[in-house]
Formats: structure tokens, sequence, C-alpha cells
């Protein structure tokens, strides 16, 4: 486990600091309910001499290095009394006061760099138990940021942990019907908008918030946080660190007075968006986000790691023709990709690509997209949604498509494993396959029935000949 930074306040205090009852001259303080892999020290603010043969008398003094404490800080809640000279308590024992003394003592303890009077980290068993103790005042803090609490020590005293860790997790936005969930799909050059919602443990401090994006997604630098309520947070109380320097896109620092101010269990929400970019994965593994975050003493303790996934989706089309049962691709056809408004969708060509493939971007020049030599084209970085697929001009000899073709891409989300599946028009994905079709050649003249003609004709002659000559013949005999 990692530590954490920063103080907290959940203490106990034995309701009188001048009348103590001590059966030796050391003790026990054992912390219940610690935490695995904290780290707790104890601060030994006031010696503790007992009057000799007395169980409930005793003397408190100033340890070595709290001298301007006792006159600074802590002269609210602590004094000397001018008979005795002991130092009692001053003023109403609340835990309300008790805490802001606790709180106190160890932010003194580290300004001044006192060391700790012994130091000790939590097993798996959940307490740590400091033996030996001299007999004094104690300030009680750990590497969660917290101040276990303030003890006097007699024979054994028990604190017990109050700290309750912080959590955080992540939602995308889905933009068809703006819900939010682990999963979302968008076009490239599109806004995708995320929260990451923190809930408040007791008393650690420190918070900060690690955004991870892949190189799919380009932070917009927009953060804006909010209550529960919808209150919306002054940015006084919060540093946006971007580009972040320790690996993660981006940091959000939480100020330890804010953190300090909100109960246990209180949410607060973190409000940010970036574009998926040219860089996005098409289809497979998606656009992963990721948050953390962490807190405690030198901000080493982390939440686990929460993440959402934005999927962008693509379009093959094939031109063909039919040649009896074959089909034969048809290249040089032109195309454009229309979104449901009817507006032609920009996209720039992808270099090298085995297929001409094609990217959604706001900026791009091309609208109009052709077939290569084997009638395909792709467009990729979809969201999903209703198209229009117009063919501008067909081939040479070919009838153009004389309506457009619809085109309906569909996802569904499944958040539990962050993935995402799509149909185009109600079909596994598949290449569209676009068919041109050719008329057949008009009748020529000189045709077949012509021909008839120039035969019964010609028949027709030899006949009338055939007659006249056998006319003359019958009539030389006669």
């Amino acid at each position: 486990m990692k530590k954490l930074f920063a103080v907290l306040v959940a203490l106990t205090l034995v309701l009188s600091m001048g009348v103590m009852a001590f059966a030796a001259d050391t003790g026990t303080i054992t912390i219940s309910n610690a935490l695995e892999g904290a780290t707790y020290n104890i601060y030994k603010m006031l010696d503790f001499a007992p009057v000799a043969g007395s169980e409930t008398q005793g003397r408190y003094t100033v340890v070595a290095g709290w001298e301007d404490f006792l006159t600074g800080a802590g002269a609210a809640y602590l004094k000397a009394n001018a008979e005795t000279g002991t130092i009692e308590w001053n003023g109403e024992e609340t835990d309300a006061r008790k805490a802001e003394l606790a709180k106190a003592a160890i932010a003194y303890a580290k300004e001044k760099s006192i060391a700790a009077t012994a130091t000790k980290s939590a097993t798996a068993d959940g307490a740590v138990t400091f033996e030996g103790v001299a007999l004094g005042y104690y300030a009680i803090d750990t590497s969660l940021g917290t101040v276990c609490g303030l003890t006097n020590v007699d024979n054994t005293f028990e604190a017990h942990e109050k700290n309750e860790k912080p959590d955080i997790d992540k939602y995308v936005q889905e933009d068809k019907d703006n819900t939010w969930g682990k999963v979302n799909d968008a076009d490239i050059d599109q806004q995708v908008n995320y929260k990451s919602t923190v809930t408040v443990g007791v008393g650690a401090t420190n918070y900060v918030m690690h955004d991870t994006m892949e190189a799919g997604l380009t932070f917009n630098n927009d953060v804006v946080v909010k209550l529960a309520d919808g209150t919306v947070v002054d940015a006084a109380n919060y540093t946006v660190v971007y580009p972040a320097t320790d690996g993660h896109t981006f940091d959000v620092q939480f100020n330890n007075d804010f953190i300090a101010g909100l109960d246990k269990g209180t949410q607060f929400t973190v409000y940010y968006s970036a574009t998926l970019n040219e860089n996005a994965i098409i289809v497979t593994d998606g656009n992963d986000n990721t948050v953390k975050l962490s807190y405690g003493e030198d901000s080493t303790w982390e939440t686990a790691e929460h993440k959402t996934t934005t999927y962008t989706w693509k379009m093959d089309v094939l031109k063909y023709t039919m040649e009896g049962e074959n089909k034969v691709s048809l290249a040089g056809a032109k195309f454009q990709l229309l979104d449901k408004d009817g507006n032609a969708i920009k996209f720039t060509e992808v270099a090298g690509a085995a297929v001409p493939t094609y990217k959604v971007d706001a900026d791009g020049a091309v609208t109009e997209i052709t077939t290569d030599a084997n009638g395909k084209f792709e467009l990729v970085g979809l969201d999903e949604g209703a198209y229009k697929l117009r063919e501008t001009e067909a081939p040479a000899g070919y009838n153009k498509l004389a309506n457009d073709l619809s085109v309906v891409i569909s996802s569904t989300h499944v958040d539990n494993d962050l993935s995402a599946t799509y149909t185009i028009n109600e079909k596994e994905p598949a290449t569209i396959e676009v068919e041109n079709k050719t008329g057949s050649l008009l009748p020529e003249t000189g045709g077949i029935g012509t021909t008839i003609f120039y035969v019964v004709g010609g028949l027709m002659m030899v006949a009338a000949v055939v007659f006249l000559v056998s006319k003359k013949r019958m009539a030389s005999f006669a």
C-alpha cells in the first residue's frame, strides 16, 4: 500500500489532563482498525511526572521544541497553571476543540521538522502497538494524512483509526440520448464529455485526481467542478496541471481546506471533455480514458483506476456491375456520404492504406470519394446514426443511382467489460455493395426485317420471269 499525505483529525482525549492514574513509568499506545501499509507516528508534546505515592496527581511540562507551540497555535487549548506550574487544558473540552488542537499540533511538528517519538506501520491484522512509551501527552498521525488522536499515556491507551479512504469513479456521456455510462461512440473530431465523481473519506488530505487519455483523445482543458447539488466550485479551490508531469494527461490538485469542509460521504464531480482525434482506434479496442485519485502524505496512496471507452466505426463500400452471374468491380464511381440532415461529411485521405481510406475530418477538403480499380473505398471514424450514401457520378457507360442509399449504423454497449458492437442496416458489419447497371443496344437500321423484304421480292421476280418464259413457249406450239 502506498502512503498518503497531510493531516486529518480523528481523536481521543482523556477528559482531564490534571487527574490521571499511572501504575508504571511507561505505557502502551494501541491503534485499532489500522489500515494495512499505513505508517503511524506519535509525537510527545508534554512530559508527565506523577506525584510520589499518588495515583491521581501529577505535573505536565513542555517537551523541548514545543515551547513555541504553547505560546502560539496551542495557546488557545493548553495553558500553564500559575500556581502549580503544570500544563492544563484551556477552555471547553469538546471534540471539535480537541480535533483543532490535534491538527495544529501535527502541523507544528511538520513545520518545525520535529522528529516523531516513534513510528510504526500497520500490518494485515489491522493493529499498531507502541510499547514502552514514556508517560506524557501525545499527538498521533498517520501517512494517510490524518491525525488519529491526542492522548495521555498510562499503562495502556487504545485509539481507533477513524479514517475512511476516499474513492473516485468515472463516466462518459453518450450523445444520442445524453446518458452517462462506461462506453460511448463518436465521430472523429467530436467532443466527448466526461465526469469523474469523488467520494470524500474521513480526514484524508491532499487529493489529486489523475486522468490519462490514449492517443486518440485530445484533452480540451475545460475542467469544471460541481457539488452534488449542482453548485459550481470556485476554481480557487483546485489547480489543474496540464500537461501533467507525472505521466498522466492532466491532474487536478484539490486544496486541503476545500476537502476538510466536506462531510464524510459527500460527493463532488469533475466535468471535462476531450476531442476524438485522427489517431483514434477504429472499431477494435476503442479509445480509453482512465482516472484515479491519490491522497495522503506525499499523495502516494491511490484508489483503484477507473476507465471509460469511446468507440468509433467504419463503413466499407464496393461498386460493381453484373456480367451474367458474376460481380465485376467498377472503378471511377464517385460518392458522397451525407449526415441525417443532408450535409456532406468531410474527409481526409489516409496515405498508404491498402484500400482507399478516408477519415472523418471537420476541416478536410474531401467530400467526393472515388472507387479504386477494385471498386472499393473505406470510410472510418463514424458515430452511430443515420447516413445517406449518394452517387454523384457513375462510371462511363453506366447509369447513376437515382436515389440515395440509406445507411444506419447502430451500436450496443456493455458497461461491465467496456465492450461495444455495431451493425450496418441491422446486419453484422459487412461491405455495402452498390450495383450499377447499363442499358442494352437499341435495334439497328438494316436489320432482319428489311432482309426479309429483299428475299421475298427476289423470289417474286424469279417467279414472274418463269411465268413469262412458260407463256411464250406455249404460244409457239399453238
